[in-house]
C-alpha cells in the first residue's frame, strides 16, 4: 500500500577513503526507512557525490557544483573521516570540509564523525593525518563530534542522529499521510548520557537514562512498554533499573526519565514498543532506539 511522505535529503559527505564507511551510512538510511518510514511520514533520501552529482560545464571550479547541486539542497550532512581530510578546494582545506562548512552556515543539520579504526601508518601520508587532527581540533571548537570504532558503530550513531533530525525538523506530516487526519498521542524513546572520568582519568558513560517523550496533542493513559534486543543474536536489552508500571504522560511534551544500565552483554539496538489508552481506545507504537 502506497503512504504520503515527506522526503529529507541526507547528504554524506566524505574523502575518497571511506567508501566502506558511505556504504555503511546509506545502508542504515535506508534501513530507517523499512522501519520508521510508513508510521513517521518521512522518507530519508541518500545523497553522495560519486553517485548524484551531474557534470556542468559552468566555469566553476567542481567542489562549487557540488555544493550547488547536493549540499545546498540537503536537509541533513553527515560528515565522516578516517585517514584524511580529503584533496583542498579554492576555499577550504578539503571539500569535504567546504562542504561541512557551508551546511553549518546554511543552519542544516550537520553530524561528523571521526574513526578511531585501526589506520595502517605504512600506507598513510603522516601530513594528511597531521591536517585531519587540525580539522578534529577546529570541528571541536564549534560542538559535538561523534567517534566510532566499526562501520556498526556508525550505522548506530546515524540512527540515533536521524531520529533526532525528524523531531528538530519539526516535519508537518504531508496530507494523506499516516498522522494528517488524527495526530493524537506520539510515543518517542531516547538514550541519554553523561561521560565522566574515572580515578585513572578516562572517560566513562555514567547516569545513562531512557527518556520517554508524548509529543503529540493528545494525553496517554495507562502507558507500559517493552525493550527488546535488535542487534545481535545473543545479546540482551538494556536493563530497566525502576519498575515503574503504567504511567499517564501528558499531551504536548508530558515526560518521564528511567535510569538504566547497559554492559557488554547488551545490545546496542533495542525496539521498544509502547501500550496505552487514549480517550479509552487501546493504542500501541514501536520504534528502535540506539544506545551507543
Amino acid at each position: 500500500m502506497t503512504f504520503a511522505a515527506n522526503v529529507v535529503r541526507v547528504l554524506i559527505a566524505s574523502p575518497s577513503d571511506t567508501a566502506e564507511l558511505r556504504d555503511a551510512v546509506e545502508v542504515a538510511l535506508h534501513e530507517w526507512n523499512g522501519d520508521r518510514a510508513a508510521a513517521a511520514g518521512v522518507v530519508l533520501l541518500p545523497r553522495r557525490w560519486e553517485t548524484n552529482a551531474v557534470p556542468e560545464l559552468t566555469g566553476e571550479d567542481g567542489q562549487s557544483v557540488i555544493n550547488r547541486q547536493l549540499v545546498d539542497q540537503a536537509d541533513v550532512v553527515i560528515g565522516i573521516f578516517h585517514a584524511k581530510l580529503g584533496r583542498a578546494t579554492p576555499r577550504y582545506a578539503s571539500g569535504t570540509a567546504e562542504e561541512l562548512h557551508r551546511a553549518k552556515d546554511a543552519g542544516k543539520r550537520v553530524h561528523v564523525y571521526f574513526s578511531t579504526m585501526p589506520i595502517n601508518r605504512e600506507h598513510v601520508n603522516p601530513e594528511a593525518l597531521a591536517t585531519l587532527e587540525e580539522f578534529k581540533r577546529e570541528i571541536e571548537k564549534l560542538g559535538l563530534y561523534g567517534s566510532f570504532d566499526t562501520p556498526g558503530s556508525l550505522k548506530d550513531q546515524v540512527r540515533r542522529a536521524i531520529e533526532s533530525d525528524i523531531e528538530q525538523l519539526d516535519i508537518t506530516p504531508p496530507a494523506g499521510g499516516p498522522n494528517s487526519s488524527r495526530r493524537g498521542a506520539a510515543l518517542r524513546a531516547t538514550y541519554e548520557y553523561t561521560r565522566e572520568p574515572n580515578k585513572q582519568g578516562r572517560m566513562q558513560t555514567r547516569r545513562q537514562r531512557l527518556v520517554v517523550t508524548n509529543t503529540g496533542d493528545t494525553e496517554a493513559a495507562d502507558v507500559t512498554f517493552t525493550l527488546e534486543p535488535a542487534g545481535d543474536e545473543g545479546l540482551e536489552a538494556p536493563q530497566l533499573l525502576h519498575d515503574l508500571g503504567p504511567i499517564t504522560l501528558a499531551a504536548d511534551g508530558g515526560q518521564i526519565a528511567i535510569p538504566v544500565l547497559t554492559h557488554m552483554g547488551t545490545s546496542n539496538i533495542a525496539t521498544i514498543t509502547f501500550d496505552w489508552s487514549e480517550g479509552g481506545e487501546p493504542r500501541s507504537s514501536s520504534h528502535t532506539i540506539s544506545f551507543v
